[in-house]
């Protein structure tokens, strides 16, 4: 059994985590000055765990400054005291914590194993909502290892089922996101359904800012779909003899107009012209010899047209319609 004394400071421990919390993601205050906060704060502090707990809110801190792995220490050290005083709910919260920077460092199995003893810790507490943070975080570390995509989208279910019997539609809404992510990775059609499933939600709660990442998860699944649906086709008409292929070509009007003038024949035209220009009959005095030297025939390429065909064998090797004929034989007079 968990003692009054033990239960008011783990209370007062979460009641200091939470307000770390609001300061850095609520209020907007930047990290340094966070840092500063919990600093005179740890001198002013008496007991374990209220140290502990500010230690904790410095760890959250640093990770938002970006430095991991002072983050990672003091996070590790915060919860090893939790776990000595017997606080479980503020364990969770450490091992969250641990959890969100081995992500940060893309440690997936490390991250599981803290978010897996966060869910132990979340469920010996009886801690609901936080249990569903604790299995969101864990789906989101299984897929972060990229090694079993079944249990990534098992735990983002039952932490959307978490979500929903406590009624906050922002954590369902992204464990449903996770969930879809974990399912492309397997069975795009049940990535289509989360993600769809989501995007409704964020329409119904007006979720506006958590719309748009389902949104590239929805496109992500139904190209994935379109992928293996023409994939299939190709497989179809490669392998099986099927005599064409399971979609239409676009059909397109010929154009009809004046043909494109020939940039060569113009410029040979030019030059034959300046030429004949250029040049003079010479000088015999008032006796003509005739007309002067013309320059050599200049060959110029003949235009493109189409022509109909004459004859019923004409283009007959384009459709493979030629038939062999044998030739006739001399009827040997009996």
């Amino acid at each position: 059994m968990i003692s009054r004394g033990s239960s008011f400071l783990g209370f007062a421990a979460m009641e200091i985590i939470q307000q770390g919390r609001r300061w850095l993601y609520e209020d907007g205050e930047g990290p340094e000055a966070v840092l500063e906060e919990t600093a005179e704060q740890l001198k002013a502090a008496t007991d374990k765990a209220s140290q502990a707990a500010w230690t904790l809110v410095s760890a959250e801190a640093l990770l938002a400054k970006g430095a991991a792995a002072e983050s990672l220490e003091k996070a590790s050290h915060a919860r090893a005291v939790f776990s000595q005083l017997g606080l479980k709910i503020c364990e969770a919260a450490a091992a969250f914590v641990v959890a969100d920077v081995l992500l940060f460092q893309q440690d997936g199995q490390a991250a599981a194993a803290a978010a897996s003893a966060a869910v132990e810790a979340c469920q010996a507490a009886g801690d609901a909502k936080g249990e569903a943070s604790m299995l969101l975080q864990l789906a989101r570390a299984h897929l972060t290892s990229m090694q079993d995509p079944y249990s990534a989208a098992k735990a983002a279910i039952s932490s959307c089922l978490r979500f929903r019997s406590v009624g906050d539609s922002q954590g369902e809404v992204a464990a449903l996101e996770v969930a879809a992510r974990a399912h492309l990775l397997y069975d795009p059609e049940q990535a289509l359904k989360a993600a769809k499933e989501a995007s409704a939600l964020c329409d119904s709660t007006g979720n506006f800012k958590a719309k748009a990442s389902v949104a590239q998860t929805l496109a992500a699944a139904k190209a994935q779909i379109a992928t293996a649906q023409h994939a299939d086709q190709a497989q179809s008409f490669s392998c099986r003899g099927d005599k064409s292929v399971q979609f239409k070509w676009p059909k397109v009007v010929q154009q009809n107009g004046p043909a494109a003038p020939d940039l060569f024949v113009v410029q040979d035209n030019a030059s034959t012209s300046v030429e004949l220009a250029e040049q003079r009959a010479p000088d015999r005095g008032n006796i003509s010899s005739g007309h002067a030297h013309k320059p050599a025939v200049n060959f110029m390429r003949k235009a493109f047209k189409w022509t109909a065909p004459r004859h019923a064998t004409d283009e007959a090797w384009y459709r493979q319609e030629l038939v062999y004929l044998p030739p006739p034989r001399e009827e040997v007079a009996a």
